[in-house]
């Protein structure tokens, strides 16, 4: 459980893993919940130095979820992050990059790439992607020094559909090394063309195994 709102503002996003197991989530995966990591407060302040919100709390957080998704993973475990805000991607980008080269499929309905200069509100969930692949200011791309957490090349974006909203505010474009898949491409291509694009360029010998990370925006705003 990974209930940070650190990323984002409170929203009741951190009630999200609470609410999940109440509904039996672990019972019916036949999983164990072996960690809750609750935090350090949230503070409105954007921090004058990387223009981010929480961005000290961030940095400091982020290698103590690493460490829950590592003991997990020694322990011959398939780790399950519950959120909390999209922010919390660092910590397993930062579990595996200590253990090797591993990729990102990361399923969202933004891209999350903006840089804080332009980025409208200074949170980490609008920019998460962007600092995973080493572009944002040191403090949150550089973390443990092992930046960037993933290489540009081992991304897959897939299912974004904020290019207006990108334009509106300046955001910066996806480098050409990460293969992209907006929502329009998907459905031109089709899902399971689109999927089958995605897995195979993340089951690439070189890579060590890829991590999973979806936003549920990626869902239908009607959901």
């Amino acid at each position: 459980e990974a209930p940070s709102v650190l990323g984002l503002k409170p929203t009741g996003v951190d009630r999200l893993p609470e609410r999940l197991l109440q509904q039996g989530l672990a019972d019916r995966l036949q999983a164990q919940v072996v960690a809750r990591l609750e935090t350090p407060p949230y503070s409105p302040v954007r921090d004058p130095q990387t223009r981010t919100l929480n961005a000290q709390a961030i940095a400091q957080w982020t290698p103590k979820l690493a460490d829950a998704v590592a003991a997990v993973l020694d322990s011959g475990g398939f780790p399950l992050v519950l959120g909390g805000d999209c922010s919390i991607v660092l910590g397993p980008m930062l579990a595996l990059k200590r253990r090797g080269r591993f990729g990102l499929l990361f399923i969202d309905g933004h891209a999350d790439f903006y840089q804080p200069e332009v980025n409208p509100n200074g949170e980490a969930a609008s920019m998460d992607l962007a600092f995973a692949t080493g572009h944002g200011p040191d403090l949150l791309t550089n973390i443990e020094g092992r930046g960037p957490l993933v290489r540009e090349a081992d991304v897959v974006a897939f299912g974004f559909r904020d290019a207006d909203e990108q334009a509106q505010y300046g955001s910066q474009p996806l480098p050409p090394a990460i293969q992209a898949f907006d929502l329009p491409t998907v459905r031109r291509i089709g899902i399971d063309a689109a999927a089958e694009r995605a897995i195979s360029h993340l089951c690439r010998d070189e890579l060590d195994g890829f991590f999973i990370h979806i936003d549920a925006d990626c869902l239908d705003d009607a959901i």
